[in-house]
């Protein structure tokens, strides 16, 4: 029987084939990579959305196209870089028309404006199906890491969870919910929003020690710290948005499926030295954003557990993996 890998085994047979770049350019397994350019950094990141996969029913051709530069964004947010140009490399199906093209045109301008990135260029081709690639580059001196989380540090997350999943559920699976809760859960999914105000204001006063964004799913970004940092990470309570908790009851689904294993959620979850805290949660409440102790890194082996009133249980490594 042939084994069938997903995401992260192709990514691990690559890297087995083709080794890894040499230093000091970083290694592969981040969401960016970093090249040393002059006296700072070349910071690139290349994400695909195909419409298959990546769109759900109801996704505007508009909206599709926003967030294919939005899930680039929000990994330059979480390093704290700003991101400065775009390469957009396109597949488009036959039966697409002209109106179809100018709404994802229309889309591409709006994540323009709101992330001031210029579009530079790219690549068109036929596709079977919609397929965007986005290429996105930025320049800095300093970029925060996955790997810098310190034991004692505590663990903070931007915004709150499972508003995203849930909405991924009522779209996916039709899932029942109240009209007012699935049409703020809907539009989460339909128009994302990448924390790039936040992890720049973050990362200038030099408050992360490490970073990563939260769009496969929060437990599989703190795994991710804790991994890259050789540390073990204690979540206390995950903040989560009005009216996931009855969703959740509802379709008795337990509600940490809908907090830690979603994804879609572009929030921004790192680590930080404990008497850095207030700091940060004002910088974030001057941007509008509400920032949160989710929990503590701690001595062990690396790895994600859940400490409630004291009853501690393993948060599992998943996520949103491609041909899982």
């Amino acid at each position: 029987m042939v084994k069938r890998l997903d995401e992260l085994g192709i990514i691990e047979l690559f890297v087995e084939q083709l080794g890894q770049p040499s230093p000091p350019a970083s290694p592969i397994g981040d969401d960016v990579a970093v090249l040393p350019v002059g006296r700072g950094f070349l910071v690139a990141k290349t994400d695909m959305l195909v419409a298959k996969t990546d769109v759900p029913r109801g996704m505007s051709l508009r909206q599709a196209a926003r967030k294919s530069v939005v899930m680039c964004v929000s990994d330059f947010a979480a390093k704290g870089v700003k991101p400065r140009y775009t390469l957009l490399s396109l597949g488009i199906p036959r039966s697409m028309d002209r109106r179809g093209v100018l709404d994802l045109a229309k889309g591409f301008r709006d994540a323009k404006r709101k992330y001031s990135v210029e579009i530079a260029g790219g690549d068109t081709n036929e596709c079977d199906d919609l397929v965007i690639d986005c290429c996105m580059l930025g320049f800095a001196e300093k970029v925060v890491p996955r790997s810098g989380a310190k034991i004692g540090d505590v663990v903070v997350s931007s915004g709150l969870f499972g508003l995203q999943p849930s909405g991924v559920r009522i779209l996916t699976e039709n899932a029942w919910a109240q009209p007012a809760f699935r049409k703020r859960a809907v539009r989460s999914v339909f128009e994302p929003n990448a924390r790039l105000g936040l992890g720049l204001a973050l990362a200038e006063a030099g408050l992360l020690n490490s970073s990563i964004d939260s769009s496969d799913g929060l437990a599989i970004s703190l795994h991710e710290i804790a991994e890259k940092s050789m540390v073990s990470i204690e979540v206390q309570r995950v903040p989560y948005a009005p009216g996931v908790r009855e969703f959740a009851e509802t379709h008795g689904l337990p509600i940490r499926d809908l907090l830690f294993y979603g994804g879609e959620e572009y929030e921004i979850v790192g680590t930080m030295a404990e008497e850095n805290f207030r700091e940060a949660q004002k910088v974030a409440g001057g941007l509008g954003v509400s920032l949160a102790i989710v929990g503590r890194v701690v001595e062990g082996e690396p790895g994600v557990t859940l400490n409630e009133d004291g009853e501690k249980s393993r948060i599992e490594r998943k996520g949103w993996i491609h041909l899982a």
